[in-house]
């Protein structure tokens, strides 16, 4: 495709799709973060922002005036440039309010970017003006040539994007379903939760989100869109329950979220807490978290759901991660901390034979015994109910309506098999080693 081509095909862009369709892609593939419409009354030279990280890991945030057609030197109408200047000034002058974060940021650079071209002598004419007030060096004006080389190095797909056949599309679309198919099935999403995903891709606009746990990481967002992970250090990595909380990464992850969701129209907080909810430690977290935030607003004497479910996630944490810290220190003592590791993450790989069990019991109570294989390490699920080497078992009615954490027909979630398993295998571990904590403290050294 000619240059000539390519013009033509700006040309014909309305104002809508050249930020929808062309501006908001080509910023990510640039590698920006973020790139949002900035819509409202209120816009003041702001139609996308986005962010990226400087060399000291701060945000410098960007903003684009979008236009459609030739910039000329005329002030007096929409078309002309410095009509444009003055709503970059705007940009610079007026905070953007960034709404997840509840703050007011400024704006670092400003992009006038339009599909037609810059009329000569036009930009000269505005850069000596900017120049005055010395805006020059944070401002940059695309036309059309400039436009259409930063579409051909960073979203060079876009020129044929307008002849994609239905049957491409069938294959894009097919191919995300398997990915996502597959990154969840590895990391012990259960069959219900994908299909629901997956039908959702296909038939709506609902964008579905779960969470579950990977090794190192955690898959805190899932959507049609997009998945997020978070780290998690890999002391904590594993699936040795807490008789307080669970599963440390869960709780976690929960507590990052809920942290997230809990800020109002805080500022004296904000920035400690936007750093907190960086560390990967849960220790760290949860003492810095006690030491700066749980006395501040609106943490203290929390108000509103998220904010009290942060500060109980903390408190659980705390008591949980202590009593957690003897318990492996306890199994690191016996020279079993890795040998229990490796069982308990065993149990989480059994969850789709326990969907399948779950599909096809026909028996009032669900009973499903386990076994430690021990020649390959890992747990297993023991069909016979006779055998004596069974080391614990869960036990769970098959249907029971209006039930904690059931489906909607009321069967058992399998996730929840899962769980409890786990929070059985410690008891089991427990009573196999005789660990008594009291008598441990006595022993343990820090």
């Amino acid at each position: 495709m000619n240059p000539n081509e390519k013009k033509e095909i700006l040309k014909n862009l309305s104002e809508k799709e050249f930020r929808q369709d062309l501006i908001i892609p080509l910023l990510s593939k640039i590698g920006y973060i973020a790139p949002i419409e900035y819509h409202g009354v209120n816009e003041r030279g702001k139609d996308i922002i986005c962010f990226e990280y400087d060399r000291l890991k701060e945000q410098r945030f960007l903003s684009v005036v979008a236009k459609i057609g030739d910039l000329t030197g005329n002030a007096a109408t929409n078309a002309g440039l410095m009509t444009v200047v003055n709503q970059v000034q705007q940009a610079f002058d007026n905070p953007y309010e960034d709404l997840y974060n509840m703050r007011q940021l400024f704006i670092n650079e400003v992009w006038v970017m339009t599909t037609g071209k810059i009329v000569s002598g036009a930009q000269d004419s505005v850069i000596h003006t900017l120049r005055k007030s010395n805006l020059d060096k944070q401002i940059r004006i695309i036309g059309d040539d400039r436009l259409i080389e930063l579409i051909d190095r960073h979203f060079s797909t876009y020129w044929n994007s307008s002849s994609e056949t239905k049957e491409s599309v069938i294959i894009q679309r097919d191919r995300l379903l398997s990915f996502l198919e597959e990154l969840l099935s590895s990391n012990q999403v259960d069959k219900a939760t994908i299909e629901s995903i997956k039908s959702s891709i296909l038939y709506s606009s609902y964008n579905p989100r779960i969470s579950s746990n990977i090794e190192g990481l955690n898959i805190s967002f899932v959507s049609s869109y997009s998945v997020e992970l978070a780290k998690i250090d890999p002391d904590f990595d594993d699936y040795i329950v807490s008789k307080s909380y669970g599963i440390t990464s869960r709780i976690f992850q929960e507590a990052k979220k809920n942290l997230r969701y809990s800020f109002f129209d805080i500022e004296d907080t904000i920035d400690r807490a936007d750093k907190i909810s960086k560390l990967t430690d849960p220790w760290e977290f949860v003492v810095e978290a006690d030491s700066y935030l749980l006395n501040e607003y609106p943490f203290h004497r929390a108000f509103g759901r998220a904010t009290s479910d942060f500060v109980n996630n903390i408190s659980y944490m705390e008591e949980g991660l202590r009593e957690l810290k003897y318990f492996k220190s306890f199994l690191k003592h016996k020279d079993k901390l890795d040998w229990v590791k490796n069982l308990s993450k065993s149990i989480v790989n059994l969850l789709p034979e326990i969907e399948n069990i779950i599909s096809n019991s026909k028996e009032d109570e669900l009973v499903i015994n386990y076994i430690i294989n021990q020649k390959e390490n890992i747990i297993q699920i023991e069909y016979d109910a006779s055998t004596p080497s069974i080391c614990f078992k869960t036990n769970y009615k098959r249907i029971e309506i209006d039930g904690y954490k059931r489906n909607k027909d009321g069967t058992i979630n399998p996730s929840k098999v899962i769980d409890s398993a786990l929070f059985q295998f410690r008891e089991y571990i427990e009573k196999l080693l005789e660990y008594d904590v009291d008598k441990w403290l006595e022993e343990y050294i820090e």
